[in-house]
């Protein structure tokens, strides 16, 4: 029996059960059986972190029991999202569908929800898929956890693939690298050069969180012999990583020059705009109406979970699941509901006008009586200057926005102009005491 045959009658199974159909169709009804591994651990691959936690806490006996009937086997159950499938070694795969492989299928160009935070490290991925090796060689995608750089590695592979099936790829996570070179390094130095040369045969390398490498100085010397036979032979390669190059701790310079060498682009935390629309598709994705929630309840989520993808699904599964459990069917879901939903995770729901960018700019452009073009200018005049620093330190320092990210709102500014600015307005604070009343004077503004 196959896995897609086993799961399908643990479900036909579970809808007998009494269980609520909005709850079986909101997070059971897309899961699937991933894997079984070689500790008879059967691996259930679900949508969300949200998900996981409703069903571990919840139904894991119940569909322990349930399988193990189905299967004849004594099977453990995990719940896990792809991320951390993704990380999990290959070798643990006991049993492993081959349609249940093809989940990383799911990741695309098309399905990728672009926007102001992401619009780069979206086309030069595309722009490295129609010439490789040629365009941006290496690409290196850096951004914090969840903004969507496994998407993007995943939405190369499968592109390119579509293109021409004949070409060889090998995506791995940084980790999974660590633990193959781990496994031949004690075999001597044949098993070392075998395990390099194995790497000849793909044209595609694609390696996720090489931040994950750091402080391996073996590992890292082998990876950076492969790195180089790439790169010389114009072969491609794309690096993602939670830093810009020059922020990684615990590599040698002449890797992070390499790194540099090709192209970096950066994915920021989502715009409002850009979440908004990421939950509008999720809410598809889960066969549930948007005209359930009242306009100022996505907006809401939009606005208070938005520092990365993953946290803005989790929230969404946790006002459906309010909605299901507390909500007739007929209501309208308001904000009201929300505060209700949400009272636990200390989120203050006000109308005040969000921190951005453009909003320091005016404040600190109004505060020295200056035109706001000025400060994305090249000029420098000293109080021009000193209020173009103070406006980029504001734009790290309460919105946390990325060097790189500050530096292309501010005329194209360079990652290291950006912070050199930033370092300057924190020495000025710590040595002159009217300037940091200016600074606070300025926050409080910013916050208001």
């Amino acid at each position: 029996m196959s896995h897609k045959e086993m799961w399908e009658q643990v479900k036909t199974k579970l809808m007998g059960e009494t269980i609520d159909p909005i709850i079986f169709n909101t997070y059971i009804k897309n899961t699937n059986i991933h894997s079984i591994t070689n500790n008879n651990e059967c691996i259930i691959l679900v949508r969300s972190g949200f998900a996981k936690e409703i069903l571990t806490k919840n139904l894991t006996n119940k569909i322990q029991i349930i399988i193990n009937q189905v299967s004849n086997r004594q099977l453990s159950v995990k719940f896990l999202e792809q991320y951390e499938i993704e990380n999990m070694p290959h070798q643990q795969y006991d049993e492993c569908d081959d349609n249940l492989k093809s989940n990383k299928k799911k990741f695309t160009f098309t399905n990728f929800v672009k926007g102001a935070c992401n619009q780069d490290a979206y086309q030069a991925s595309l722009a490295v898929v129609k010439n490789l090796g040629v365009s941006w060689n290496p690409l290196f995608i850096y951004g914090n956890s969840g903004l969507g750089k496994t998407h993007l590695l995943h939405a190369v592979e499968n592109e390119i693939i579509k293109n021409n099936p004949n070409i060889k790829i090998r995506y791995l996570s940084s980790e999974e690298f660590g633990r193959m070179f781990l496994e031949i390094y004690n075999h001597g130095i044949d098993a070392i050069e075998d395990f390099k040369d194995s790497f000849n045969n793909y044209q595609v390398l694609l390696i996720d969180d090489i931040q994950l490498l750091a402080k391996r100085n073996k590992t890292n010397e082998i990876f950076f012999n492969i790195f180089n036979r790439f790169i010389d032979d114009n072969k491609q390669i794309i690096l993602t990583s939670d830093k810009y190059p020059d922020e990684l701790d615990g590599f040698e310079q002449r890797m992070v020059s390499r790194f540099q060498s090709g192209l970096s682009v950066c994915l920021d935390a989502p715009d409002f705009e850009t979440a908004l629309n990421i939950l509008n598709l999720k809410v598809k994705e889960v066969n549930y109406s948007a005209t359930v929630f009242a306009k100022e309840v996505l907006e809401f989520i939009a606005l208070n979970f938005n520092t990365d993808v993953r946290k803005l699904e989790g929230a969404l599964n946790r006002m459906i699941f309010f909605s299901v459990m507390n909500i007739s069917a007929e209501k309208i879901i308001e904000l009201e509901d929300v505060k209700e939903a949400f009272k636990s995770s200390n989120i203050i729901i006000d109308k005040r006008e969000k921190i951005t960018i453009k909003k320091i700019k005016q404040i600190v452009a109004e505060y020295y009586n200056i035109p706001v073009k000025l400060l994305i200018s090249k000029t420098r005049v000293a109080n021009i200057t000193i209020a173009r620093h103070l406006a980029m330190f504001l734009a790290r320092t309460l919105i946390d926005e990325p060097f790189s990210r500050i530096g292309i709102e501010f005329g194209g500014k360079d990652h290291s102009t950006v912070m050199n600015a930033c370092q300057k307005i924190e020495i000025l604070i710590k040595n002159n005491k009217e300037f940091a009343k200016v600074v606070h004077l300025l926050i409080a503004k910013c916050q208001g």
